[in-house]
């Protein structure tokens, strides 16, 4: 089975693609929007303040949504944020962060964009109010959202267009009815609502008595100070022979530690000598995010140990939900299902037409490879 490893497939399609589309295939029309007159209430959001307001007050806005997240990753990726907020009258109604790019030809339209599975999903906000309201009012606030979003989408005619919505989005019948491809993917969450004596019991008792041994031989965690150790423990496992996945460069971590210091931790594992021993780091916002882990050090499977310590440290600080993202990789289900985690679903809608569907085929033979990919992408190493 051919590995595609954790990048997203759009990333390259531009250069796929420029052979095909300089060789006189014609280009067929972009992906259009129904709808005339441009008199739908969406506007780009160009003040921070607006944004970053709707999304800290939104029960569904994570830290991906946030002003200075987008901006670090227009930066980074050389894709164009396009922060659009959809109105009912004066209200806000929801904000969508698109990322734009035209190249060779080729226009794609992606939220979130490619980040080496570094932000898992993006997309939709709906309001404060939204989770609590009449499934009347649902109903046509999520009409004038598709809308509105089918009006600037139709205006930017992505021949790719792509959006992974957070979970619990999960009513997007008005997308389905334009034409939309639906894909199902999913995260694991723990609900943190029960006593810690509850959690520990409902540990796979093999996990168990890991634990208790790790606790004995004296292993800690202490929040680390810098990236260095979790970076190059990263970067390490992954130019392993056996994975030979392309990073996402330091410079994105640090400028989001940098960004968000009260959200965004790196915490290290140390046996009783105090040799690191384990690496991960967490997003502590509305919720608590396992966000990428470290690999095993020293052959150990002191990972456990360190992600019962998170948990612990979530329940400790008042979360009441624990994710633990990476439930679509089959290497990785057996270990994460020892801590019992309920599945949680979130959707990915998709549209392309032909010559996306062609950079689509092209960039998943031939350009998915991590050679190629560091030689073209500036920002992975």
């Amino acid at each position: 089975m051919r590995r595609q490893g954790l990048f997203h497939i759009p990333e390259l399609m531009a250069t796929a693609i420029f052979i095909w589309v300089t060789a006189g295939n014609r280009r067929p029309p972009g992906i259009s929007g129904r709808g005339g007159e441009n008199d739908l209430p969406v506007e780009a959001i160009t003040d921070r303040e607006t944004w970053d307001t709707f999304i800290d007050a939104s029960p569904s806005g994570l830290l991906f949504h946030k002003w200075d997240s987008l901006k670090i990753t227009e930066q980074l990726t050389g894709y164009t944020a396009l922060p659009y907020g959809i109105y009912m009258g004066d209200e806000l109604a929801a904000v969508c962060p698109f990322f734009h790019k035209r190249s060779c030809g080729l226009s794609i339209v992606l939220s979130p964009p490619p980040l080496q599975a570094i932000v898992p999903y993006l997309g939709i906000v709906m309001g404060r109010d939204y989770t609590t309201a009449k499934q009347s009012k649902k109903e046509s606030t999520l009409q004038v959202v598709a809308e509105g979003l089918r009006e600037e989408l139709g205006n930017l005619a992505p021949d790719y267009l792509s959006m992974k919505l957070v979970p619990g989005f999960r009513d997007i019948r008005q997308f389905i009815r334009d034409g939309y491809r639906i894909r199902i993917n999913y995260s694991y969450t723990i609900n943190l609502a029960p006593p810690l004596e509850t959690l520990w019991e409902n540990l796979n008792g093999k996990l168990r008595t890991n634990l208790r041994k790790f606790e004995r031989d004296g292993y800690y965690m202490e929040e680390g100070a810098d990236l260095g150790p979790f970076y190059e423990a990263v970067v390490r496992r992954f130019s392993q022979p056996e994975m030979n996945i392309p990073m996402v460069t330091r410079q994105y971590f640090e400028e989001i530690f940098r960004a968000y210091p009260d959200h965004v931790h790196v915490y290290h594992l140390y046996d009783r000598n105090g040799d690191l021993k384990g690496v991960g780091t967490t997003q502590e916002y509305k919720r608590y995010i396992l966000w990428v882990g470290g690999p095993k050090i020293d052959g150990t499977s002191a990972n456990e140990y360190l992600q019962w310590l998170l948990l612990r440290d979530a329940k400790e600080k008042g979360f009441l939900e624990f994710e633990n993202t990476g439930a679509n990789n089959p290497n990785l289900n057996m270990h994460k299902a020892k801590y019992n985690p309920a599945l949680s679903i979130y959707l990915e809608m998709s549209k392309k037409n032909g010559v996306g569907k062609m950079a689509e085929w092209v960039y998943s033979n031939i350009v998915n490879r991590p050679r190629i990919k560091r030689r073209l992408v500036s920002y992975i190493e």
